[in-house]
């Protein structure tokens, strides 16, 4: 059971749709080679967001429910995943319910040490929305596109069928939003380090769960997965 690292996983990325943090998991692997894992994964989320100068959009709230599929490419080494599913954002007056969340990344272990692995996970998402709110207090139609990069790295330690892990973290928004009463915005984080930490534990073979907390200077997240391997 040693090998056994229940959050397996990973799915596309693009859950965090760009606004908030999204589930990160292990920065290592435990699959092999042609081997898939898929599960579920939840998500509450806080972001700040910077539009340059003095405009920002504080309290960026983000739920998002999120189905994953990982496979493995080499054994204990490297995977690839996707996930979808949805979110919703609120914000003061903006409320954006059930937006479709699609994305990537990949799981690599740089270093196999037994039951103490180390890595790294990166994960890749992009959202678009039209809609309308308040921006630097006036109200006005928007339309808003994001690209966000979340990177984690550190160790996984595995005693028998229990997981921890967690290390620094970076998260990276670029983006634009355009409104038709005050002109265009160039979008990013507010702050781009944090860290996070996880474990779990297997419940049946292949079967595991997992929960972590994340955080940087403007932006924190609670999430949790269950993830089945075969």
């Amino acid at each position: 059971m040693k090998r056994a690292c229940l959050t397996v996983t990973l799915g596309l990325l693009l859950a965090t749709p760009a606004l908030g943090l999204t589930y990160l998991g292990t920065p290592t692997t435990i699959l092999k080679s042609g081997e898939w894992a898929v599960g579920a994964s939840y998500a509450k989320s806080e972001q700040d967001l910077d539009l340059g100068g003095d405009v920002e959009i504080d309290d960026f709230t983000e739920q998002s429910v999120l189905g994953r599929v990982a496979v493995g490419l080499v054994d204990e080494r490297m995977e690839i995943f996707g996930l979808f599913g949805g979110a919703d954002l609120e914000q003061h007056e903006v409320d954006m319910d059930g937006e479709l969340l699609v994305g990537f990344g990949t799981r690599i272990t740089t270093n196999l040490g037994g039951d103490l692995d180390w890595g790294v996970v990166g994960q890749f998402t992009y959202f678009t929305r039209e809609d309308q709110g308040l921006v630097d207090d006036v109200w006005t139609p928007f339309d808003l596109s994001l690209f966000d990069v979340q990177i984690g790295m550190g160790p996984c330690w595995r005693p028998g069928p229990f997981t921890l892990y967690g290390g620094p973290m970076v998260q990276l928004v670029e983006g634009d939003m355009d409104t038709e009463v005050l002109g265009d915005f160039d979008v990013h984080q507010k702050s781009w380090f944090g860290a996070y930490i996880g474990g779990g534990v297997e419940l049946a073979k292949h079967l595991g769960i997992t929960g972590e907390a994340q955080g940087t200077g403007d932006a924190w997240a609670l999430a949790a997965s269950i993830t089945w391997r075969f």
